[in-house]
């Protein structure tokens, strides 16, 4: 009974000390994130003539690892015109944290803020976890903010 009791107690010991592993957002709620932003941005994605669609189809890890990208198009109704891409949207999978990747934008405003304190209380990660993300999605040098004032 002694032994049973120190190897319960090695393992709630050991469960507790453990650290705590940051869990990813589901691409839904990426997606959903996307779409927050989009609207910020005064985009009405309506799935008729303008979409959104996943950038990371080519392979399990994505277009850039570590976040999903997104990309908003207005879809021509004409054969001779192309389809138009209106934003490069990419969210963290940890914190949600959003850029536009062709303007290097950063967002920030109180209903993408809600989001994604909802998300990172999911996944446990804290907005810190994301201090490198300028960089790995090529913004390092030409960052810009968006936001409202709260």
């Amino acid at each position: 009974m002694r032994q049973l009791a120190f190897f319960f107690f090695f393992l709630v010991a050991f469960t507790l000390c453990a650290p705590a592993r940051v869990h990813e957002v589901e691409f839904d709620q990426a997606r959903q994130v996307a779409l927050i932003v989009a609207r910020y941005d005064n985009i009405t994605v309506d799935d008729r003539t303008v979409v959104i669609n996943s950038m990371d189809t080519r392979n399990d890890i994505g277009f850039i690892p570590g976040y999903f990208s997104f990309s908003i198009i207005r879809e021509s109704d004409s054969p001779a015109r192309p389809d138009e891409t209106i934003r490069m949207y990419v969210v963290s999978k940890r914190t949600a944290d959003t850029w536009e990747l062709n303007l290097c934008t950063h967002y920030s405003f109180p209903e993408l803020q809600k989001a994604q304190r909802d998300i990172m209380h999911k996944t446990g990660a804290n907005t810190d976890d994301d201090h490198d993300m300028p960089k790995a999605i090529g913004c390092a040098n030409q960052a810009q903010m968006k936001s409202t004032p709260e």
